[in-house]
């Protein structure tokens, strides 16, 4: 599981650089019961905490970085983790690893002479193995996430051949890359991810197999944000959070509250619990994207409404888990998931960081899923993949871009550089 925060962020923006908010609690929601309801099990929640080490200086890191809470660290966040398991009322905290380490958060990659070999001396020492056997990390990474957001918000003026993809055009990085761009390329993100036994998660303890009870076979998972009730500026003291924690922010399946819930329900829809998406139903299964892009825009011929097919991944709007397909080894697994025969990827088989969920988005809201509806075309913007490679272990998210030289100042055109070095 991962959960990312703060997009497009620059990695040269020293001093400060970004960081979690302390007012926060980030929190991942398991559903494993009633038929995936949208209701949670479980819950595991990380809570940060800030602390500014007394030091002469104006940054937040000075010297070469020796670990990510070296002495050279002087901006250190830890943090701590509380497991929650809301049927039985049993909760479990830690603030250390199973070695007794703190846990703390991966500073920034600000550059060869502040971080060399980043990845080897800082990523790696900042992935914590729990008592429990789950292992987390939290920091920098690069943006997984690849769209050719330029073009799409200059009201769609996708790249050719964008937005119907042929041939090579659909397939590695298309025939006419670099033509399209990469938006998210060359910044970070901040990441927590968790990795945890397939049996921690279940209803039942167990790892489900094919011959397994279909009810035990299946979870979801959705994120959110949440603040205390009232918040005090006594400047210049600190501020004051009082009453109980609010939700702010929710997030299950890409792309549902921004190709499907109207702006002005943004925030209602963020506030509330995917148990309660049923409302939400008028607007999931007649889309505007679908009458009114697709078809008003393109003049695509689209399924009629109401579109159950696309109710049926996001009502509620949490990401389903097969437990039982099989992962699908790196090499082997397909930008498109199951659009591409890759079953072991969204919206079916969960969401791994490389599925293309923008092209996979577009093509089920042209209508690829519904049954014996033949006109979907095969529609994308264009990028096909991350501008730089992924891990091939934990946390898999890619290492953040270098401060001091990194692909938005070397004009690369959407397209990344390593820069951990």
């Amino acid at each position: 599981m991962s959960l990312s925060a703060q997009g497009f962020q620059n990695p040269q923006n020293g001093p400060s650089y970004y960081k979690f908010s302390d007012s926060c609690i980030y929190r991942f929601n398991i559903n494993n019961s009633r038929g995936l309801d949208g209701v949670p099990d479980m819950q595991v929640d990380i809570v940060f905490r800030t602390t500014l080490r007394e030091n002469p200086t104006f940054v937040s890191y000075f010297g070469a970085v020796s670990a990510p809470d070296g002495p050279e660290v002087l901006l250190l966040q830890s943090y701590v983790v509380v497991l929650r398991n809301l049927r039985t009322g049993q909760q479990t905290s830690f603030e250390t690893d199973r070695n007794g380490r703190m846990l703390v958060v991966a500073p920034p990659n600000m550059g060869p002479k502040s971080t060399p070999n980043y990845e080897e001396k800082l990523g790696k020492a900042a992935v914590f193995e729990l008592a429990n056997g789950m292992r987390i990390f939290a920091g920098p990474r690069d943006d997984a996430f690849y769209f050719d957001s330029g073009a799409t918000f200059d009201t769609l003026n996708f790249r050719a051949p964008a937005p119907v993809l042929a041939g090579p055009a659909d397939q590695g990085q298309g025939g006419e890359f670099p033509r399209a761009v990469d938006g998210f390329a060359g910044y970070n993100i901040s990441v927590i991810a968790i990795e945890a036994p397939i049996s921690m998660f279940t209803a039942d303890g167990t790892v489900p197999t094919a011959s397994s009870p279909d009810a035990a076979k299946r979870i979801a998972g959705w994120a959110t944000t949440h603040r205390r009730l009232v918040t005090v500026r006594p400047s210049p003291a600190d501020p004051m959070h009082f009453g109980e924690w609010v939700q702010i922010d929710r997030v299950g399946n890409p792309l549902t509250v921004e190709a499907l819930i109207p702006l002005p329900m943004k925030d209602r829809w963020n506030r509330s619990e995917p148990a309660n998406d049923r409302q939400f139903a008028q607007f999931i299964g007649d889309p505007f994207f679908v009458s009114g892009v697709l078809k008003g825009v393109f003049n695509l011929n689209v399924p009629p409404t109401p579109r159950m097919d696309l109710l049926g991944v996001y009502v509620p709007d949490i990401t389903r888990i097969d437990l039982t397909i099989p992962p699908t080894p790196a090499a082997g697994q397909h930008r498109l998931g199951p659009l591409g025969g890759d079953l072991a990827g969204w919206p079916f088989g969960g969401r791994r960081i490389g599925d293309d969920v923008v092209d996979i988005g577009l093509r089920a809201l042209a209508g690829v899923l519904v049954r014996g509806f033949e006109n979907a075309p095969p529609l994308g913007d264009g990028v096909n993949s991350n501008d730089v490679p992924y891990l091939d272990r934990f946390p898999f998210h890619a290492a953040p871009h270098a401060g001091y030289r990194h692909s938005q100042q070397e004009g690369t055109n959407g397209r990344g550089m390593d820069t951990n070095k």
